[in-house]
């Protein structure tokens, strides 16, 4: 998985607003009960699954696994720093819900296919897997001409492991989680320097600073627009 540090750091989804919606979109999404056994992998610091342990008081301590541990990784969750797939392979707990969110784009199609039938095995009986992504429809983000660039690009690849997952699933349902942002031009600009975003990492300090002038010429100080998630279930049967 690539270095990813600031993706959910100081933007919208770190937002208790953005938090609280996905929270309920989830729980909507999944067979719940207070028993429920949670895996996200590709947690970061794991807000979301924390938040959702300590509102609906789950019993078991969701697990988040990542490749980063960040310091302030809440203790309402069971964090292990370690790769998916290795973790997938050797871990004899099983779960109700396995969380992939903005995170299976971080693995090769091959690690994709090995990691979802992992996945499948380490569910139990009526347990679900639900993968979320940027939706390659329907993107509202503001850019500039080049994070435009390599972000179809990376769409694109999303469109494949999109493609992937329905195959691997047979069977699958898809919805969306929408979120309307409202941000300052100022702020947004910060998110780019930081570097929110994977599309954004290999861009120099140069094309960061070029498109920050972009957006400047571009857009309004107020940026509105809608943020929107697709997300594949799939349940064991």
């Amino acid at each position: 998985m690539k270095d990813l540090k600031n993706w959910d750091k100081k933007t919208w989804i770190s937002s208790i607003k953005y938090i609280s919606n996905f929270i309920l979109f989830f729980k909507k999404q999944i067979k719940f009960n207070q028993e429920i056994k949670i895996l996200d992998i590709g947690c970061g610091r794991a807000k979301i699954i924390s938040k959702f342990s300590q509102k609906y008081r789950l019993r078991y301590r969701p697990v988040g696994i990542d490749i980063i541990r960040h310091k302030n990784i809440s203790k309402k969750i069971r964090f292990i720093k370690t790769n998916a797939l290795t973790y997938l392979k050797t871990t004899k707990e099983k779960f109700d819900v396995i969380l992939f969110k903005q995170s299976i784009h971080f693995f090769t199609l091959i690690e994709i296919k090995k990691i979802l039938n992992f996945s499948k095995e380490k569910l139990n009986l009526g347990g679900q897997i639900l993968i979320l992504s940027l939706d390659t429809n329907n993107n509202q983000w503001p850019m500039f001409k080049y994070f435009k660039q390599k972000l179809k690009k990376s769409l694109r690849r999303d469109q494949k492991i999109m493609k992937l997952t329905k195959f691997f699933f047979k069977k699958y349902k898809i919805n969306y989680f929408d979120f309307k942002v409202h941000i300052s031009k100022s702020f947004f600009t910060r998110m780019i320097k930081n570097r929110f975003t994977s599309c954004l990492l290999n861009i120099s300090d140069l094309g960061i600073k070029k498109g920050i002038n972009e957006i400047n010429e571009k857009y309004k100080k107020k940026l509105i627009f809608i943020d929107r998630l697709i997300c594949i279930s799939y349940q064991k049967k």
